[in-house]
């Protein structure tokens, strides 16, 4: 069983594609959170930077569009008149984005579609205005009512700020944990050294997409990373369709073998296993070769090996977050580094 929603026909656009109603906003007139989401969203793809893969964004058509930042946590819903505002609410709080369930480019029923778990994407991590979990239209309905009885007007438009529960990020995390651990098990890699980097490449949007074409929960370029998988562990040449990286347990199986290949091959003779951790990150996201760059002016990895294996592991730590040649590579490090501690219970 399956619901439709009073408009069908809804899909998902994703963040190189959007189609952004030219409005003038003022963001002074928001919230902090609120105005930062918008101000990337009205001018993110068409400017220098670039909508993050945390963010998805849903339009139907020039008079309602929903923002998901699921790194905040912060969904924005705008529509035209109150009742397509609350149609939208709805058709939110009752989706189910996993591509894993659905073709979200096409399907025209975003309802409860996933026959396992019988529950909404967001399960749980949105709670109605009684702090109850929504799970059917009629809860929906009510809340999209509530909502819409203060919702904000600006420019002819009507928009609503929903917040996601404050451990929304754990629930989220939650849903690809027995991936995460089956491919960990496969390829020798620790499950919170991938949950680490899936909160910090995606905050576990199944459907990011980054202005470098990197896809799905553990941003894989399928020409690299993807190719890569395929060709020095499955054996044979392939380059992934965009259908299977979006795909949460392909995409995480290709990414724990990516790991692995960068472990025993790329960065092969690094003898610390935390060492050799710390350069994995490092070159997950900004290559192993800028990694040898950053150790020897020419990029030689004899000369770089040995000055890694000559460094304590506070020394390479402190080296990769300081001296590292891309600045997004030092900051990554110390975030995934801060993330990995929560999971490494797991």
């Amino acid at each position: 069983m399956t619901f439709c929603f009073k408009r069908c026909g809804l899909f998902v656009v994703f963040a190189l594609v959007v189609s952004i109603q030219a409005l003038a906003i003022d963001y002074d007139a928001y919230d902090e959170d609120v105005a930062a989401l918008l101000w990337e969203y009205e001018n993110g793809p068409d400017q220098a930077r670039s909508i993050r893969p945390s963010v998805l964004v849903f339009n139907d058509v020039a008079d309602s569009d929903t923002v998901v930042d699921f790194e905040s946590g912060l969904v924005i819903v705008t529509a035209t008149d109150l009742q397509l505002l609350q149609e939208s609410i709805v058709e939110i709080l009752l989706t189910q984005i996993d591509p894993s369930v659905i073709d979200a480019k096409t399907a025209s029923d975003f309802g409860l579609v996933n026959q396992n778990t019988r529950k909404p994407f967001f399960w749980k991590q949105i709670l109605d205005h009684r702090g109850k979990p929504i799970e059917h239209p009629w809860t929906a309905e009510l809340f999209a009512d509530h909502l819409a009885q203060s919702a904000e007007r600006f420019k002819g438009r009507y928009r609503s700020k929903i917040s996601m529960v404050r451990e929304h990020k754990n629930i989220a995390g939650g849903k690809y944990i027995q991936y995460v651990k089956a491919a960990g098990r496969q390829h020798n890699v620790s499950a919170s050294l991938m949950m680490a980097i899936m909160e910090t490449e995606s905050s576990f949007n199944p459907l990011a997409r980054s202005g470098s074409n990197a896809l799905g929960l553990m941003q894989i370029k399928a020409n690299t990373a993807g190719r890569d998988y395929f060709s020095i562990i499955k054996g044979y040449k392939h380059t992934p369709s965009s259908s299977y990286l979006y795909n949460p347990s392909n995409n995480i199986e290709v990414a724990a073998g990516y790991l692995r290949i960068l472990g025993t091959r790329y960065l092969s003779g690094i003898k610390h296993p935390k060492k050799r951790e710390y350069a994995i990150i490092s070159s997950y996201n900004g290559g192993a070769g800028n990694l040898w760059r950053s150790l020897d002016k020419n990029g030689n990895k004899t000369k770089s090996l040995a000055r890694i294996n000559n460094m304590t592991v506070s020394e390479f730590y402190w080296f990769l977050t300081n001296r590292h040649i891309r600045g997004e590579t030092r900051n990554y490090l110390k975030k995934v580094s801060a993330k990995q501690k929560k999971y490494l219970n797991l």
